[in-house]
């Protein structure tokens, strides 16, 4: 089967690399979320298709800095691949409303334990977590320097602006920000 098969040919869809690139290989990892997405589902390990890229600038800056990534949902997809590729003091923060949603979290556990970093799962609602889990307050806790850290953060709008601005209030430097947001 190919993808012509599945009507997919002529559609065009962002998505990130979860894992490093090899010559053989480039990973994505995609959310079932509408027709697209669940199409690609049908798809069979190792069919051809069409890829462009990549696009963007969302890759690491080289400095002498500790590493905060922080990943809001399917977020992670791009940050998985960072994590695996950076090397030095790396912190990953996931924030997922439910344990269902982490996805990787086998390979992130086995990441931060190959190159002793650090991984915090941030897992539930607001209500059941008794405030915003991703305060200035919070992210300080989780990862302590913060303020002297570079920042890559990955998740949904209204969860990216709310973590630039608690980040912003933690002290991070808005220039050690960067980051990528997504709608569905």
């Amino acid at each position: 089967m190919c993808s012509s098969d599945l009507g997919l040919w002529w559609q065009s869809h962002p998505y990130s690399l979860s894992a490093v690139p090899s010559d053989e290989l480039m990973r994505i990892t995609v959310q079932g979320i509408g027709d697209h997405s669940h199409s690609l589902a049908r798809l069979a390990p190792g069919t051809r298709v069409l890829a462009e890229g990549p696009f963007g600038a969302f890759t690491p800056v080289r400095s002498n800095r500790s590493i905060l990534l922080l990943a809001g949902g399917v977020g992670i997809t791009p940050l998985r691949a960072m994590f695996a590729a950076l090397s030095g003091k790396v912190t990953l923060i996931y924030r997922a409303s439910t344990w269902q949603d982490i996805v990787f979290q086998s390979e992130l556990d086995a990441i931060a334990e190959a190159r002793g970093a650090i991984v915090h799962y941030v897992v539930g609602s607001r209500q059941d977590l008794g405030g915003d889990p991703l305060s200035a307050r919070a992210l300080r806790q989780l990862a302590p320097g913060l303020d002297r850290m570079d920042v890559y953060l990955c998740g949904p709008p209204g969860m990216t602006g709310s973590a630039v601005a608690a980040l912003t209030e933690a002290g991070v430097p808005r220039r050690r920000i960067h980051y990528e947001s997504f709608e569905f």
